[in-house]
């Protein structure tokens, strides 16, 4: 069903092989913090889809700042453990100090390149994984090691995109369509797949996981709404950069800014963000 939730406010953290798409900044490290308040129902309700149990252990692969993996650490319990892999020092810093001020001492922060580092041999429970497929040149070296690493029965979480032509801005978002093709085409000039989504059940197949569940979740939310703020902030940070890339004009900005007033001003307007897919698998 649609995510129209009233939460708090907007990782998505953008991994390529050697920086981060979206940047790493203060501003950038704040933006991910509220966009992990934002999306904290959802992730909650698929761990518990996936079973995620006190005593296990689970991987995050591309944790960033580390805000999911203190929620993991947080259900694991002092008896399970956390190991959160993430290749920028100063997230890995960050979350370190996470834990540290938590008291979850069954929480590790590792710096890690997922595409050159061996994933560590486990075994583990769960592996979790959002918003880091879609950036990678290679998704083949970050899914081949996971049934090394997983046990027996042991699952994996993706949230990653299917369908990034959903994204709108209805009905004042002529120019949002345009930005909406314009990100995509940024993400697949890094090397990435905005809609990686579309071959990682058969990839995980492929490599013996079970699928045990497809399901979609769609974001959408009216101006003030929490896709809304997600959303709004997204444009204005991640238009700069394709300012920057030549992917969009100082005219185009305006005309986005001109349209997102409108939707504040028309109760009937709203969002949708592109279709994530839920993607849970397990290991036979």
């Amino acid at each position: 069903m649609p995510a129209h939730l009233t939460a708090p406010e907007p990782q998505a953290p953008a991994a390529s092989h050697d920086t981060y798409v979206l940047g790493n900044d203060a501003v950038e490290l704040d933006r991910l913090r509220l966009q992990h308040d934002l999306w904290r129902p959802l992730l909650q309700a698929a761990l518990g889809r996936a079973a995620l149990s006190p005593g296990e252990r689970a991987i995050d692969l591309g944790a960033g700042p580390g805000f999911v993996a203190l929620d993991l650490a947080r259900i694991v319990g002092p008896t399970g453990q956390v190991l959160a892999l993430e290749q920028n020092p100063a997230y890995v810093r960050h979350g370190q100090q996470l834990a540290q001020d938590a008291d979850l001492g069954q929480l590790e922060m590792r710096c890690h390149d997922l595409l050159r580092d061996p994933v560590p041999a486990g075994p583990f429970d769960l592996v979790w994984c959002r918003w880091l497929a879609m950036f990678l040149p290679e998704v083949e070296p970050l899914l081949d090691p996971l049934p090394l690493c997983l046990a027996r029965g042991g699952r994996v979480l993706f949230h990653e995109y299917v369908h990034w032509d959903t994204f709108g801005l209805h009905p004042h978002g002529h120019a949002m369509a345009r930005f909406s093709r314009a990100v995509q085409r940024s993400f697949r000039q890094a090397g990435g797949d905005p809609d990686i989504s579309r071959r990682l059940p058969s990839l995980l197949a492929a490599r013996g996981f079970e699928i045990e569940e497809l399901l979609p979740l769609p974001v959408l939310g009216r101006a003030g709404e929490w896709p809304a703020r997600w959303l709004e902030m997204f444009v204005t940070l991640y238009g700069s950069r394709l300012q920057a890339l030549g992917l969009w004009s100082p005219e185009e900005a305006e005309t986005a800014r001109l349209e997102m007033a409108a939707s504040r001003a028309d109760p009937g307007s709203f969002w949708v963000g592109p279709t994530i897919l839920e993607v849970r698998a397990r290991r036979t």
